[in-house]
């Protein structure tokens, strides 16, 4: 029996959880020929929500899509390869014709392009090395885009990469070609809020005020577990009310989360049984003991005032006033100088994220196993 709780690939519609309300939004924004920042957790489903909304009728069939995690890019010349090689591999399936007109685009990157000895059909073998003018070569993408035979959505996850490149003005130079086009709306997605929102509503920065803005947050209690029980019983098995709450609970219906304890119950329960809390609770634990010896080697990366940090804020899984005096002392902490600087880094290699809750930064573990390895070990 397939398991209908997806952790990774391309959700299909029959498993795919709710987000009616944001599908709705994102589709009416973009024929409204707005760009769309969204923002979230990691692993709370963001991905997923552009590849559902890009499957939606009225934007499959008029728009050619693409998506591409730029996360591990560092640089003006890893950005160009990867959208140039996202759009090659959506368009070589369209056909000759399409995929011709894309590569007498691309002049700058004519002479690196293959041909399948036996299809006769381009094939993209660019290296990094093949880019010597990113400049010229974006700008070349860009003017594709512009004149496609079809308008275009284009999804850039990760964004806030960008940021970090080593190339001055990338932020500018990017804006200033985005800004001239008609043909191609963007998606620009992230889960590093703290960059993201400087990026896009600072009034000093190129992207201010340049996106419709979209906050995705966990899917309601109600609608999840429900949707959860369907799918069990579809399958043909059982599951107590108590045990999907309690998965639910425990990473306050945060996706992945939830998701990947569920499909792994699924998958490692006896099929005969009727899945309870204790089956959760057991769950839960292989997958901390599984995933152990990597969140190990993360800590081992950070400094003492680092990993005292996080591990105070894994604690208290919430921690708000985390320079003030209390949260110092409570935690046996250095300092709240120490505290503020150990923050920003953890912010930076996403190992903390935060929200805004009455003006106030509520930080926590980035990752929700982490959180409750580090709260188990420490």
């Amino acid at each position: 029996m397939e398991n209908p709780f997806y952790i990774t690939g391309i959700i299909p519609e029959p498993y795919f959880c709710d987000r009616v309300r944001e599908t709705t939004w994102m589709v009416q924004t973009l024929a409204n020929k707005a760009h769309i920042l969204l923002t979230s957790p990691r692993r709370m489903g963001k991905t997923q929500l552009i590849r559902h909304v890009f499957e939606q009728p009225s934007i499959k069939g008029s728009y050619y899509t693409f998506y591409t995690d730029i996360y591990p890019t560092t640089s003006l010349y890893e950005l160009v390869l990867f959208l140039s090689k996202e759009i090659y591999s959506v368009l070589v399936p369209k056909g000759t014709a399409v995929i011709n007109k894309f590569l007498a685009a691309i002049h700058s990157l004519a002479g690196s392009f293959g041909y399948d000895p036996v299809t006769g059909m381009p094939t993209f073998n660019v290296k990094l090395g093949d880019i010597h003018t990113p400049e010229l070569t974006l700008e070349e993408i860009f003017n594709y885009l512009e004149q496609a035979d079809k308008p275009c959505i284009f999804a850039i996850d990760e964004f806030q990469q960008i940021a970090e490149y080593q190339e001055k003005k990338v932020e500018a130079t990017l804006r200033s070609h985005i800004q001239k086009m008609n043909n191609c709306l963007f998606i620009y997605a992230g889960s590093n809020r703290h960059i993201l929102e400087n990026m896009f509503n600072s009034s000093a920065k190129p992207f201010y005020n340049s996106a419709e803005q979209l906050y995705l947050d966990s899917i309601a209690k109600e609608v999840y577990t429900a949707f959860a029980e369907k799918q069990f019983a579809g399958a043909g098995r059982k599951v107590t009310q108590e045990a999907l709450t309690l998965a639910y609970d425990l990473f306050e219906g945060h996706t992945y989360y939830v998701h990947n304890v569920l499909h792994n119950a699924f998958a490692y329960i006896a099929a005969e049984k009727t899945i309870d809390e204790a089956d959760i609770h057991k769950t839960v634990v292989d997958i901390l003991d599984e995933k152990g010896h990597t969140f190990a080697s993360v800590m081992n990366q950070l400094n003492y005032q680092q990993k005292e940090t996080l591990i105070a804020i894994a604690k208290d899984r919430k921690a708000r006033g985390v320079t003030s005096v209390a949260f110092v002392k409570n935690h046996s902490l250095k300092s709240p100088s120490s505290v503020q600087h150990a923050i920003n880094t953890l912010l930076e290699k996403q190992l903390l994220t935060y929200q805004n809750e009455n003006r106030t930064k509520t930080y926590s573990v980035a990752d929700r196993f982490m959180e409750m390895w580090i709260s188990r070990t420490y």
